[in-house]
């Protein structure tokens, strides 16, 4: 049954509408303080609860809230950015496709709140580390999913350099996180929606301070070894459950 479809579509719509609105007129001036980020954080909820999504976290010690880090994890479903929003304990901005800054006042608030908009098809990379600069300038941890899209049946692709290029650049420190279960509750190419568990793993942070260019490669391969890892577990450890 696909029951939560309409409820969620209904709920997260209505509260995202609000939630871009706030953002919106508070104006770019606001867009680094709390408020900010409570509100994406509450949006974030509203979407996961009319979902159905409830969501279970481990390893939240790794994740100190008052550092910066690029967040990099697995992309399973459109889902995963309200899901990593409201349980990562950071002030977190979001690296998202350009298709969403063009939707109508919701594209005004993303760039008004700092997110960062990637065309896929032909990325600006000087715009993006220009903005992912500032953004991690001014205290916020930038949210990457290095496979570039969903992965159609929730398995783990190739990872991109982009967000390890921002990290290396800025001496940042890289904060993996793995993610199941969001496929099965809102399915990439699909409207339905069904409740069900997800699961985040937070591993700890890869350091990249004096790293260079030339150890993007390494980082990158290190990263996605780390997500795969605990994603792994992760499956075995929902599908066990299920079959209890």
């Amino acid at each position: 049954m696909a029951w939560r479809t309409v409820p969620a579509l209904v709920a997260g719509g209505l509260a995202t509408l609000a939630g871009a609105l706030v953002v919106w007129c508070r104006g770019p001036a606001r867009a680094d303080s709390a408020v900010t980020d409570r509100v994406v954080r509450w949006c974030a909820a509203v979407w996961l609860r009319a979902a159905g999504a409830r969501v279970v976290v481990h390893g939240l010690e790794h994740a100190e809230p008052a550092a910066t880090y690029v967040v990099v994890s697995n992309h399973q479903s459109n889902l995963d950015p309200m899901a990593h929003l409201q349980a990562l304990p950071l002030s977190l901005r979001v690296l998202a496709m350009r298709e969403l800054f063009q939707i109508w006042l919701f594209g005004r608030a993303m760039r008004t709140a700092g997110m960062i908009e990637v065309d896929r098809e032909s990325p600006d990379f000087r715009q993006i580390d220009d903005a992912a600069a500032r953004s991690l300038a001014a205290g916020h941890s930038l949210l990457v999913y290095p496979e570039g899209r969903a992965s159609p049946d929730g398995t783990i692709g190739e990872f991109k350099d982009g967000a390890f290029i921002v990290a290396v650049t800025n001496q940042v420190p890289v904060l993996p996180v793995a993610i199941q279960g969001t496929c099965r509750i809102w399915q990439p190419g699909r409207r339905a929606i069904h409740s069900g568990e997800v699961r985040i793993v937070v591993g700890r942070p890869l350091q990249t301070s004096g790293l260079t260019h030339h150890d993007i490669a390494g980082l990158r391969d290190q990263a996605r070894d780390v997500i795969w890892s605990a994603h792994r577990d992760l499956v075995e450890t929902m599908s066990a459950k299920a079959v209890l």
